[in-house]
């Protein structure tokens, strides 16, 4: 095969695991956040240093108990590809609202890169060690929601949300077709 057509897969699948992991985790799905890990792997977010699938449990657990819902948007990431080893950074941007313990709704926002190294095994990739890396981050008491109500579809933050039937995801895996 042409070393620029393998390049280009694997970029493409490198940039599919990262997709499905912060779909995963707007979707509050803790198997699906594990499938994007190997066994043997390692994250790095801040205030939680630990092996990738309890990161995936404890992460969920913090995005159930203290945030009302959270959302990730990705911007460019690089990729370099040695083999069957990889380096990628991904910028993105997480939002989050919570509300307090006296009613009063707030907004939390980061500015990140995920620096990840990660390694295809039986050809699969998936992440072998994340860094989250902040930017900048704020909060902020969040407005009105003028949008709520009968305007607009709301957004699950669990497995049945909408976009899984119409893309045909499985709930509790990496969510990238084969």
């Amino acid at each position: 095969m042409d070393s620029r057509l393998q390049r280009l897969i694997d970029h493409f699948e490198i940039r599919e695991v990262i997709e499905a992991y912060v779909d995963a985790c707007d979707r509050c799905d803790t198997d699906a956040v594990k499938d994007v890990y190997h066994l043997d792997s390692w994250d790095d977010h801040g205030p939680m240093k630990m092996p990738g699938h309890e990161f995936a449990e404890a992460c969920v657990r913090s995005l159930v108990d203290v945030w009302d819902s959270c959302n990730h948007l990705l911007g460019q990431s690089r990729i370099k590809v040695d083999g069957d080893s990889a380096g990628a950074e991904t910028y993105f941007h997480a939002s989050a609202t919570r509300t307090t313990d006296m009613g009063e709704r707030m907004l939390d926002q980061m500015m990140g890169r995920y620096i990840d190294r990660f390694e295809r095994r039986e050809g699969e990739w998936r992440i072998k060690e994340r860094r989250a890396i902040s930017e900048w981050s704020t909060s902020g008491p969040l407005g009105e929601d003028f949008m709520r109500g009968d305007l607009f579809l709301s957004g699950n933050r669990h497995p049945s949300d909408i976009a899984n039937e119409v893309l045909d995801l499985r709930p509790g895996s990496m969510r990238i077709r084969r």
